[in-house]
């Protein structure tokens, strides 16, 4: 097993993430891609009896992306007030205040 050392200064509020460099490419390849499609690696394997409800994922998790890509998806919110700002300015909702 190969060992890595990784000075602290590249590594800035836990967020570095590792992926190897054919994954990291598909990445990019798939970025901006409407066709993008989630689908685990044939590596990752699976309990018998399993497989529907990972495939299910797979179709779940492409259909999110697809939609944070549309934009249809916003920000999560801190505060309360600021969720009916955001209801409030989309116009399509009453809001009991």
């Amino acid at each position: 097993m190969n060992t890595l050392t990784i000075p602290k200064s590249l590594i800035k509020n836990d967020d570095l993430v590792v992926l190897p460099r054919r994954e990291y490419e598909k990445l990019l390849r798939t970025q901006n891609s409407d066709n993008f499609i989630v689908k685990r690696s044939a590596s990752f394997k699976i309990k018998k009896g399993q497989e529907k409800f990972y495939d299910e994922l797979d179709k779940d998790l492409t259909k999110i992306v697809r939609e944070i890509r549309q934009g249809k998806v916003t920000d999560s919110f801190n505060t309360a007030k600021e969720a009916i700002g955001f209801l409030d300015s989309r116009k399509k909702f009453t809001i009991n205040k």
